[in-house]
Parts: C-alpha cells; sequence; structure tokens
C-alpha cells in the first residue's frame, strides 16, 4: 500500500500489524486546533482580533508535537515515510502563517476602506452587520471538534487517519450547513428588509465553503505544512480584493460587494484541495465516511469549546444588539473601530505565543523561570498597550477621516474605547494563556460566562442612550472586568506567587495616561498635525519605560530581550 494509497483500497481479509511501540498512546488529548470561522465577522478583513487565539494554538501545537518526536527518536508519527518534524519546522510554520496573516490583514483593510467610503452609510452597515452574524455562527459551525482530531490525525496509524480525516471533513461539511441556515433563518424571522436576507443568503455560501475548507487546514497543520495554508488564504484574500474593487467599478450595491467573500473562500478550498491530492497534508481521505465517529469527536470537544464559544459571543454581540436596537448606520461607524482594535490583537499573538511554548516548556520544574517569563510578557504587553492608545488616542479623528473619509470621524471616540479595550484584553490573554500552559484552562469559561452577561446587560442599558459610543463603553468595561477577573482566577488557581507584576504595570498605565493626555492637549492647543502626534507620543511612551524606574530594572531593551 502505497503513502497515500486510501484504506478503501485494503481487502477486508488483510491484516495489518501495528507494532506496540507505535500503538496511538493518547497523550496529545488536549492538543490545540486553531481554525475557527470567527475570522469572517468582516470579510473583508480577516479578523485579527481572534488571532491571538490562533497563533497562540498554534504554537502550543507546534511545541508538543516536537516533543512527540523527540520522544519517539526514531521520528516516526504512525505513518510510513513521515517528514521529519522539528523545531525549525515549527518556527518556519509559525512565521509562514503570521506574515500570511499580515498580508491578509493589510488586502482586507484596504477593501474595508474601499467599501467605506463607495457605499451608502447604512449599507455599509448592513455589510459589517452580516458578517458579524456570520462571525457568531462559529460557536456552530466550529464546536472545538478540530482540537479532538488533531490528537488523531499525530498518532494514529495512515489507514485511521484516512478515516478519521473523511469523517472530521463530512462533520464540518454539515456543520456550515447548519450554520448558514441558522443564518439565513435568524434574519427572516426578525423580520430584516429584503436587502439584509438576501445578502445574508449570498454571504453566508461563506461558512458553508470555509467550514470544511478548515478541516483541510487541520490536515496540513498535523504535518506541519502550514505554508501551503497560508499561501493559500493569502492568494484567496487577493482574489477578494481583486473582485471588491472590479464590484465596486461595475456596480456598488450590497448584494453584489459581498460576493467576493465567497470567491475569497472558494480560491483558498481549492488550493487546499490541490495540496491534499498531492499528498503535502498526508494520507489521503477515504472513500467513506464513518459517520459513527462524530459522536466521540463531539464528546470529546465539548469541555474545549464552551470558552472560545463564549469569547466569539462576546467579541461579536455587541454588532448583533448595536443592529437589533440602533441603526445600520451606527453599525458601520462603531466597527470601523475594530479594525483599529484588531491590530492590538496581532501584536499581542507575537507576544504571547513564544511565551506560551516557553511557558509550557517551564512547567512545573522551572517554577521561578514560569513567574519570571510571565511577569516580563505582561510588562512589555502593558508597554505596548499603552503606546498604542497614547498613539491612536489623539489621533482617532484625522485618522478615520484620511483612511475611510469625514463621516467616520464621527467614530472617533467609539474607536479610541474600542482601542483601549482591546489593550487590556492583552493581558487577558496572557492570564489564558498561563491557565493553558498549567492545565487550569477549564476556569476560564465561568469567567467568560459571567462577562458575556454583564456586557449585554451593560449593552442593554448603554446603547439605547449613547448609539455605538455606549457599545464601546460596555466594551471596554467589560475588558476591565475581564481583565480583573482572569489573574483573580490565575493567583488562586496556580501555585506560584507573584506572577502579575501589578506595582510595575500600574506604573506603566499611568505613563501611558499622561502621555496620552499631554499629547491630546497639545495637539488641541497648538494644532499639531496628527501624523506628529501618532508618532511622538508612543516615544514619550517607550523613553518613558526605559529611563525610568518602572520595571523592575528591565527598561525596554530589557523587556524586548526577555523573550
Amino acid at each position: 500500500m502505497g503513502r497515500h494509497s486510501r484504506p478503501d483500497d485494503v481487502d477486508d481479509d488483510e491484516s495489518t500489524h501495528i507494532p506496540a511501540d507505535l500503538a496511538p498512546s493518547g497523550r496529545h488529548a488536549k492538543i490545540w486546533d486553531s481554525p475557527s470561522l470567527s475570522g469572517y465577522a468582516h470579510p473583508s478583513m480577516t479578523n485579527t482580533g481572534q488571532l491571538h487565539i490562533d497563533l497562540v494554538a498554534e504554537t502550543v501545537l507546534m511545541e508538543r508535537i516536537v516533543a512527540k518526536v523527540h520522544e519517539d527518536r526514531d521520528g516516526t508519527l504512525h505513518e510510513p515515510r513521515q517528514p521529519q518534524l522539528d523545531g525549525r519546522a515549527a518556527r518556519r510554520n509559525t512565521v509562514a502563517m503570521l506574515g500570511s496573516r499580515l498580508a491578509i490583514a493589510s488586502m482586507g483593510w484596504a477593501g474595508s476602506m474601499i467599501l467605506a467610503r463607495v457605499l451608502a452609510p447604512d449599507d455599509f452597515g448592513k455589510f459589517s452587520f452580516v458578517f458579524g452574524l456570520l462571525g457568531v455562527l462559529s460557536v456552530v459551525t466550529d464546536l472545538g471538534v478540530g482540537r479532538v482530531v488533531l490528537a488523531k490525525l499525530v498518532e494514529c496509524n495512515p489507514w485511521e487517519v484516512s478515516y478519521v480525516t473523511t469523517a472530521f471533513i463530512a462533520l464540518r461539511g454539515v456543520l456550515g450547513f447548519i450554520g448558514y441556515a441558522l443564518a439565513v433563518g435568524y434574519v427572516v424571522l426578525l423580520g430584516y428588509s429584503s436587502d439584509v436576507v438576501w445578502a445574508t443568503v449570498v454571504a453566508g455560501l461563506v461558512v458553508v465553503v470555509a467550514t470544511p475548507s478548515n478541516a483541510l487546514s487541520v490536515m496540513y497543520q498535523s504535518r506541519l505544512r502550514m505554508a501551503s495554508v497560508a499561501a493559500a488564504e493569502t492568494l484567496g484574500q487577493l482574489a477578494q480584493l481583486v473582485c471588491t474593487i472590479a464590484a465596486v467599478l461595475w456596480h456598488p450595491v450590497l448584494l453584489v460587494v459581498v460576493a467576493p467573500a465567497v470567491i475569497n473562500e472558494v480560491v483558498a478550498a481549492a488550493l487546499k484541495i490541490r495540496g491534499v491530492r498531492a499528498g503535502k497534508a498526508g494520507p489521503l481521505p477515504a472513500a467513506r465516511a464513518q459517520l459513527w465517529r462524530w459522536r466521540e469527536m463531539l464528546i470529546e470537544a465539548v469541555p474545549l469549546t464552551i470558552g472560545f464559544a463564549l469569547l466569539t459571543v462576546l467579541s461579536k454581540v455587541d454588532v448583533l444588539m448595536l443592529g437589533r436596537m440602533d441603526t445600520f448606520d451606527s453599525v458601520g461607524l462603531y466597527t470601523v473601530g475594530y479594525k483599529f482594535a484588531d491590530l492590538l490583537s496581532m501584536v499581542a499573538s507575537t507576544v504571547v505565543g513564544p511565551v506560551t511554548t516557553l511557558l509550557v516548556a517551564t512547567w512545573p520544574a522551572q517554577s521561578e523561570q514560569f513567574r519570571q517569563r510571565t511577569r516580563e510578557a505582561a510588562m512589555l504587553l502593558a508597554v505596548l498597550g499603552a503606546a498604542a492608545t497614547a498613539a491612536f488616542w489623539p489621533t482617532a479623528d484625522g485618522v478615520l477621516a484620511l483612511l475611510y473619509g469625514e463621516r467616520f470621524a464621527e467614530g472617533a471616540d467609539a474607536s479610541r474605547m474600542l482601542v483601549a479595550g482591546s489593550a487590556l484584553s492583552m493581558l487577558t490573554e496572557l492570564g489564558l494563556m498561563v491557565l493553558v500552559a498549567t492545565g487550569r484552562h477549564r476556569v476560564y469559561p465561568w469567567v467568560a460566562l459571567a462577562a458575556l452577561a454583564a456586557n449585554v446587560a451593560t449593552n442593554l442599558v448603554l446603547i439605547p442612550r449613547m448609539s455605538f459610543e455606549g457599545a464601546a463603553l460596555a466594551t471596554v468595561l467589560t475588558e476591565a472586568v475581564m481583565v480583573v477577573a482572569i489573574w483573580v482566577v490565575v493567583a488562586r488557581t496556580v501555585a506560584v506567587r507573584r506572577l502579575f507584576p501589578f506595582a510595575q504595570a500600574s506604573a506603566i498605565a499611568m505613563l501611558g495616561v499622561a502621555v496620552t493626555v499631554w499629547a491630546s492637549l497639545l495637539a488641541e492647543q497648538f494644532d499639531v498635525p496628527w501624523p506628529i502626534t501618532a508618532v511622538v507620543a508612543p516615544l514619550c511612551v517607550f523613553a518613558g519605560v526605559h529611563f525610568l524606574p518602572i520595571t523592575g530594572g528591565l527598561g525596554l531593551v530589557g523587556l524586548v530581550k526577555s523573550r
């Protein structure tokens, strides 16, 4: 039987002997899966608000796969001619995916700016609402099944891998159709206008294609071949940008401009399929789907799904509530702020990803190094958050007017609050990764559930009174509660004292506030051009961190090198 032969080609009476030392050991039952449909909340810009989860999950996965290879010594992961997996391969995959997502974000941003300038305010709001709805449905279309399947794809023999892969793709395909039906049913039953309904019918095809396509990504991930996924997704986003420009030039109406997002997914899926057929993602899927495997996949995935499902809903529910309780124009003005907040999430992923690997490696044997790495990462994230806030807060009006047009300057205050909330969420993400590294992340769903309830309640009060600015205020208040709650949980569950540098983080926050206020007053008093303020303000934060004794003697250079 060849390396990529389908198991269906093996005769029933043919016996296959698997040596005892290659039998699945189940050690990777907690390996994480990164694919998630939450990235489709805004199709013109892949949602980098979930990027920190994706990259961190991939880093943890790669570290554990490498550890498994070193353990087995012979480098065999239950597949004939398995490619060598090592730390260098893991780093290449991380760099490839990060570079891909930066390129996707840049092209997506360009597309969003084009649409924001061309579409009427109401249509742009409807556009944002439709894809916000599809983002929420990732709770249904993902279900965390990939996190369970990854362990099976890494450890099993090639015949078992083929059957598991086929069952997984089939399950994801069914979930995609369920998500599509729920999206269309939601807008129909709640009586939205016909253009919103038809836009959902067309744009919802993203879910139908992307859900099984992400199953193919898991196959590549199990073989550390994510560079192929990165190339496919980048080319898909490029196709979307080209088609968006063509749609704007041809007929810039809502029903037409949502179609390029579907083309994006079709192109990416076609390229992934081509690589799978060429054997780049391991054994080919079997021709028959063993549907009885679905039950095991779903049962094992439930505990890992709840926390991220709540997190996904928490990050999108404000858009849906705003669309229901206010105007679609407000939705458009509000979601523009998320473009800037998501950039901070991407920055957080570049810090938290490698740090998580170090935390996994040092726990529990090297508790002092674990504590040191955690504190240094927290201080670095606090510095980056303070610098970003100081750069954006005084310049928000000018940035929005330049990139999206004068009418979007009205959303400057909401964008400021969303960026501040994203700065807080960077520390929340680090706290979650500390729980993950120590095996205590099952506590997180309870924190996320409480935060979701608080966010919904706050939105119900503030949106009728303050419109989209009320939604932004609810978001920043929720993030403040989340960062406190997650570190309280860390302090109570992880047996290492003083993990969070409270004094240093508070000093950095006060420095950021001082620079932000000073830069805002100077810009207003002396009419300083906003590009100058955007450069000088963060430099002042960095200088203060470097020269003032507020980082425990590390300074800015020490914090960067500590990674």
